[in-house]
């Protein structure tokens, strides 16, 4: 019996959703760099103490990664999915109303989580999902939403900052 090199709908549609979540995440870790100085002078804090916007998140985001083997294991991946988007957007809503610097940093610690939870989730989801003799193809597709991400951020954060508002 010949196995099937057809990727099902249903499976894009989950990669697509997992690669648009991984994009937002690794987008908005480089673009919230554009807004340190208005951060700076919005609460008042020094570079250092700005700089925590950035290690925060990573640093989350570094812990929360490997434990995907444990959360794939004992949840399914649409719920793992969806609590990831919704830390994100918990996240983002929380920075978008912080009055003061240590709650928009506990915003960005969220976010950290959910996205910390959906990059690896897209990739598992391509190894398990996705037939054989498309694996590569989908994994060069995973890598080029994350990489991509990190070379428009500070672009996108710029125009954001400079139209918008760092909110």
């Amino acid at each position: 019996m010949q196995e099937t090199s057809k990727i099902p709908p249903k499976v894009i549609a989950a990669i697509v959703a997992t690669g648009l979540m991984s994009f937002c995440g690794v987008i908005v870790e480089t673009a919230m760099n554009i807004s340190f100085p208005k951060l700076m002078t919005e609460f008042n804090v020094t570079t250092n103490v700005v700089q925590w916007m950035t290690s925060i998140y990573l640093l989350v985001v570094a812990i929360i990664v490997p434990l995907s083997a444990p959360l794939k294991k004992g949840f399914p991946t649409k719920k793992i999915f969806i609590t990831a988007n919704l830390l994100f957007i918990v996240g983002v809503s929380i920075d978008i109303c912080a009055p003061d610097f240590p709650l928009l940093l506990l915003g960005r610690a969220i976010q950290g989580v959910g996205t910390g939870i959906a990059l690896p989730l897209m990739f598992n989801i391509i190894m398990e999902q996705v037939p054989s003799q498309k694996i590569g193809m989908m994994m060069g597709f995973g890598n080029l939403i994350t990489g991509i991400a990190p070379a428009v951020g500070p672009t996108f954060g710029g125009i954001i900052v400079s139209s918008l508002g760092w909110r």
